[in-house]
């Protein structure tokens, strides 16, 4: 299996045989005429590449292509591990000092909204659509822009 570098987008090239079948074989069969990008989202690329070390680095970087719109748009593991250890702190917390907790989650709702903004404003600037913003919110393309309309530039020129 490909190592992910997002989950769900394993880098797998596929080797083009002869009688014009892709190979999912984890290693370049003997008779291999070409190779094709693939992920393991199912994405396949477009084209075949020759059958030398040149046309497997052309097909990887299709599937580089393919994959940094989505790596762009995923936030850090990292960073997403500590966001739900102080999910998970927090609701440990409501349960015996309830109180402590909500002053907890009052402080993060003082800082999420304007770190949004900002960030919305940072994309649109950036020259991303609301569609795309949306999406990274989890909300429709027309949600985001009702709701962030005013603190966002205007999408530059192109």
């Amino acid at each position: 299996m490909a190592e992910e570098l997002v989950a769900g987008h394993g880098n797998l090239v596929g080797f083009r045989l002869p009688d014009g079948t892709l190979s999912t074989d984890a290693t370049a069969p003997a008779d291999t005429v070409g190779y094709r990008a693939r992920c393991t989202c199912g994405w396949v690329g477009a084209s075949d590449y020759p059958a030398a070390d040149e046309g497997r680095w052309m097909a990887t970087s299709e599937w580089g292509g393919h994959v940094k719109p989505i790596l762009a748009a995923t936030p850090p593991g990292w960073l997403l591990n500590r966001s739900d250890t102080l999910r998970d702190n927090v609701a440990e917390l409501a349960t015996t000092w309830p109180l402590q907790a909500l002053g907890i989650l009052a402080e993060v709702e003082r800082w999420q909204r304007p770190l949004i903004e900002r960030a919305v404003t940072a994309a649109r600037e950036a020259g991303l659509s609301w569609a795309e913003i949306g999406n990274a919110l989890g909300i429709s393309r027309q949600s985001a822009h009702e709701r962030f309309r005013g603190a966002a530039a205007p999408k530059p020129p192109t």
